[in-house]
């Protein structure tokens, strides 16, 4: 039954070799990536599993990849995402304890990350942002109802159906409770990953909001441009997040917000600086909050949201010396050692350091001050009000992705949704048309197979 999850990837083939990419990546790959969980695989014998959304996208980004290749000189990202790949991967084949699992969790990095990488780069902009935005919003928007059981009932109907149809054991059809509630995560598997793309999708669809405000003349369709009008859908992003119990991802969206303010000013540059000036004086305050809030005995936790706060604390700490023995390379992301009660590492920026070793620490380091670097360079050098909103809007997204996995790790969809939306932001570049004009991706691409012979 699970041969069903290759009908994506099938589907995905046929459009590209049509030569309709865009119709791929809107209507195949990007329903697969949000609506699908990472747990619908597919094992073909003596390969890794794919995955419903990662099958659609292997076709996408053989293009993208062929696109990036032919584009000329690479950019300062494009070499630091091909760096990090290749130490990873050297991490993973040479310090796994089975180099078998190690190539196999190479293979679907890079197809997790370098393909998404490529995709966001190469195919989304200019011509396909709006559509592209907007469809992410509307496909996010629709697991309300699943978020909604998960809340109240306590049962993710994705679990439960990849268990009794599928046989499936990478999606859990149980979820955790918090103060008397189910804590939703809907198609993401988890409610901390789940709060981190909620808040994503949040931060793209301000965009929606100031398109729409502004009376740009943007096609939202009938039903979500009056929605905006009244800012449902982003109140309704809100509560999903909510409905997670994620406090990383609200913090993060907190901070999130303070930067989407920046397109209302009329000096975005004295705006943008004023904005780094308050979340860094929030940032320094926070950090001393938090240190003051775990400066107790174990024995002494009040509630369990300092229990949490302490574990975090007590991870990074005692981590810290496995992860000076793991050296370069450090241990892989399958072997590395696991301290007792401390399986779950709540840090993607450590368990990057801990599988992957300094190499990779410092990679991740710089892909992460890169991609801030290029949003700001281009919020202000971009001409236009809603080129500059849309900039703006991404650098918003990215702080919520980047503030998040300091409390969270990157799993499931994540890691696709990032290096997409790192990908995207790169290649930012002056509308060539307006919002309204912006045409439903039936065009042929430049890029298909020809017939030959007949």
């Amino acid at each position: 039954m699970s041969a069903i999850f290759l009908l994506p990837g099938l589907l995905s083939l046929f459009l590209v070799i049509r030569g309709r990419i865009e119709t791929a990546f809107v209507s195949v790959y990007l329903p697969a990536l949000l609506l699908l969980p990472n747990g619908y695989i597919f094992r073909v014998p003596h390969l890794p599993a794919i995955s419903a959304a990662q099958s659609a996208l292997i076709p996408i980004g053989a293009v993208a990849v062929y696109r990036l290749v032919r584009s000329g000189l690479p950019s300062i990202m494009d070499i630091l995402v091909s760096l990090f790949l290749i130490s990873s991967s050297i991490s993973e084949v040479f310090r796994e304890h089975v180099m078998n699992d190690g190539i196999f969790y190479a293979i679907t990095s890079f197809i997790s990350i370098f393909l998404a990488y490529a995709v966001g780069r190469k195919l989304i902009e200019p011509v396909l942002r709006f559509v592209t935005v907007r469809r992410m919003v509307v496909l996010v928007l629709l697991l309300g109802p699943i978020g909604l059981i998960e809340w109240r009932l306590g049962i993710n109907l994705y679990g439960l159906i990849g268990d009794r149809l599928f046989h499936l054991y990478g999606v859990q059809s149980g979820v955790q409770f918090r103060s008397g509630h189910g804590r939703i995560s809907t198609s993401f598997n988890d409610s901390e990953i789940a709060g981190i793309i909620f808040g994503i999708i949040a931060a793209l669809n301000v965009w929606l909001v100031y398109l729409n405000k502004w009376q740009t003349g943007a096609d939202l369709g009938k039903w979500l441009s009056k929605l905006e009008k009244f800012h449902i859908p982003g109140l309704l992003l809100l509560g999903y997040i909510f409905l997670t119990q994620s406090r990383g991802p609200m913090l993060a969206v907190a901070a999130g917000y303070v930067i989407l303010q920046i397109p209302r000013f009329k000096n975005t540059k004295a705006a943008s600086i004023a904005a780094a000036i308050l979340l860094i004086v929030a940032a320094i305050g926070a950090y001393q909050y938090f240190t003051r809030y775990t400066n107790i005995d174990p024995s002494e936790v009040m509630n369990e949201q300092q229990g949490s706060a302490l574990y975090r604390r007590q991870m990074n700490e005692f981590y810290q010396p496995i992860v000076e023995v793991g050296g370069t390379f450090g241990w892989g992301m399958l072997s590395h050692p696991i301290l007792p009660g401390m399986f779950s590492i709540d840090n993607e920026f450590l368990l990057v350091h801990l599988a992957y070793g300094s190499s990779g620490y410092i990679l991740f380091l710089l892909i992460t001050a890169e991609t801030f670097r290029g949003l700001i360079v281009r919020s202000w050098r971009l001409q236009a009000r809603v080129d500059q909103a849309f900039a703006t809007c991404m650098l918003g997204a990215m702080a919520v992705f980047f503030i998040s996995i300091t409390t969270a790790y990157m799993g499931e969809q994540t890691p696709q949704i990032a290096f997409l939306l790192i990908g995207w932001s790169q290649s930012i570049v002056p509308s060539s048309v307006s919002a309204a004009d912006v045409p439903e991706i039936e065009a042929p691409a430049r890029f298909a197979f020809k017939q030959v012979f007949r």
